[in-house]
């Protein structure tokens, strides 16, 4: 079974390393018009993961729905999509169809998780009982 609370932290770092990289070359050519970029790649792609992956981890029943792992690939997928067209965009000023893609499959990705976090914790809300030992 993929253990999707570490896969989304592992993914999360990679963002993080990945915004830390582009936020020094940032910081070593002056081309601050990035700093829109490089804010979503912090965001978007290491703080949301991460934090994706702790809810994982705190409520591990999430982990074993069918929606999980689909949830992950969705927001992944469309996080990239979202940062390569913020990058175009502070790179010629135009919007672009891997800005419009990536935003609308970030917002399914959330929305995926919504509905994952809603319908499976809901099982775990009841008291449970243990036997007297």
């Amino acid at each position: 079974m993929v253990r999707i609370d570490r896969l989304y932290v592992i993914i999360g770092i990679v963002w993080l390393l990945a915004g830390a990289a582009f936020g020094t070359w940032l910081g070593a050519t002056g081309h601050h018009n990035f700093s829109n970029s490089h804010a979503h790649i912090g965001l978007l792609g290491f703080v949301a993961s991460v934090l994706f992956g702790l809810v994982h981890k705190v409520w591990p029943e999430l982990r074993t729905r069918r929606l999980a792992l689909p949830q992950l690939a969705v927001y992944e997928i469309g996080t990239a999509f979202l940062i390569l067209g913020k990058i175009m965009v502070d790179a010629t000023g135009e919007e672009n169809l891997f800005l419009f893609v990536g935003s609308i499959t970030v917002i399914l990705g959330a929305l995926m998780f919504l509905w994952l976090f809603v319908k499976g914790s809901e099982a775990s809300d009841a008291p449970t009982l243990s036997p007297a030992e």
